[in-house]
């Protein structure tokens, strides 16, 4: 019994590390923020439910097919490169790599990137056929990331809209026609975080790895200080763009919403930010990363708060 549950948690740790789940959970917050922010409430118990299973289809989905597309480089770096990246790091939750280290069969992880694509596309199916057709929008956009892997830093951009889309499926799952302006300053508050709280410090941080095996990035063409300073502006960005959704959403108690909206800003991402800009290093653009993760989470657990209170 004993073995047999090690072999299972092996296995789970495999297909965790794939689909890097603590990112697949965490993502989830963007369309649930998306949701609230249109519907000025909580929907339906069905359409949360619903909403909730197919963004973690789809982002589990979407992370392990750009492990499996990147195997082969990521097979070259682990073989050249030693991760002695210092402190912690959400992605290592779970096996890092698992494909390319060779303890996940390639065809394993195929089928758990359809299993987990058709799961997600039919749930928001259900939802509404938009919402079946925004995810299909994201999964494009992360090949096209992929693809772009040694040929443009500018590929960040795809991941920003990525992320920014399949959040996106919260807002039309609740509304067929929103606000213009909410969709507007919800998709660049979610583009924002995805570039410059994710994309450019993890990139940063394996910015040596990067350059000698041809891999483009915003750290890779700008450099270390210019990077950062640039990963700051996008912060700076997520900051204002949360500070204006009570101007186009019906949020309760918008005072208490602003000071909690801006502490977390600041905790979250500001202040890791300008600690990086200082030291420059390693860790801390990993403290950053870590921070920025549960940022969206945390704004996520406010609006839902206030929106219980003022209920």
């Amino acid at each position: 019994m004993a073995s047999a549950v090690g072999v299972a948690g092996g296995k789970a740790k495999l297909f965790v590390g794939l689909s890097r789940m603590t990112h697949s959970i965490l993502d989830v917050a963007h369309p649930a923020i998306g949701g609230l922010l249109v519907f000025g409430g909580f929907p339906p118990t069905p359409i949360i439910l619903l909403g909730l299973g197919a963004a973690f289809a789809g982002f589990t989905a979407v992370f392990a097919l750009n492990d499996v597309m990147d195997y082969r480089v990521d097979r070259e770096k682990m073989a050249k490169y030693k991760d002695d990246r210092a402190g912690f790091d959400l992605d290592s939750v779970g096996q890092r790599h698992p494909v390319a280290q060779g303890d996940l069969s390639y065809g394993a992880a195929i089928a758990w990137v359809v299993f987990w694509g058709l799961l997600s596309l039919v749930l928001a199916f259900i939802l509404k056929p938009l919402c079946a057709l925004l995810l299909v929008a994201a999964i494009l956009l992360e090949i096209g990331y992929c693809k772009l892997l040694k040929r443009s830093h500018w590929k960040a951009l795809l991941s920003g809209a990525m992320v920014a889309v399949g959040g996106l499926a919260g807002v039309y799952a609740v509304s067929g026609s929103p606000r213009v302006s909410t969709v507007a300053f919800f998709f660049v508050w979610a583009f924002a975080w995805e570039v410059g709280g994710r994309n450019i410090p993890n990139d940063w941080s394996d910015l040596d790895e990067d350059v000698h095996l041809g891999i483009r990035t915003i750290p890779v063409r700008f450099g270390r200080p210019a990077s950062a300073r640039i990963a700051f502006g996008f912060h700076c960005l997520i900051v204002a763009t949360s500070l204006a959704f009570p101007l186009v959403s019906a949020i309760p108690l918008p005072g208490l919403y602003l000071a909690g909206a801006l502490a977390a800003g600041l905790w979250f991402l500001i202040l890791p930010s300008l600690r990086w800009l200082r030291l420059q290093t390693t860790d801390a653009a990993l403290f950053l990363f870590n921070r920025a993760c549960v940022y969206p989470l945390v704004v996520f657990l406010i609006i839902s708060v206030l929106m219980a209170v003022g209920s």
